[in-house]
């Protein structure tokens, strides 16, 4: 039963990180498998608000880890796009 209060509370970690951190708008273009694609990082952090609970635990652990350390979070969020595409959507 603690699943979902996890799940909440890593939702609502990712919700008010996004929200304080301000980042903006960043967009790229890449290339996988010959097909180009356009992501902003918008899109991108949406998408990880609607993810699983387990995908976004991972995420939040990462962007806590990337925080710490000063590293560049858009970049991150731009490897995230790339290995969605690559997986296929």
């Amino acid at each position: 039963m603690k699943q979902p209060k996890f799940s909440k509370l890593t939702n609502a970690y990712l919700n008010k990180y996004f929200k304080d951190k301000n980042f903006p708008y960043e967009e790229w273009e890449f290339i996988v498998d010959g097909v180009s694609h356009n992501v902003n990082n918008y899109y991108v952090i949406d998408s990880i608000l609607k993810s699983t609970p387990d995908h976004q635990r991972l995420i939040a652990d990462a962007l806590f880890e990337l925080d710490e350390a000063d590293q560049d979070v858009n970049a991150f969020l731009k490897n995230l796009a790339i290995q969605r595409y690559s997986q296929g959507k």
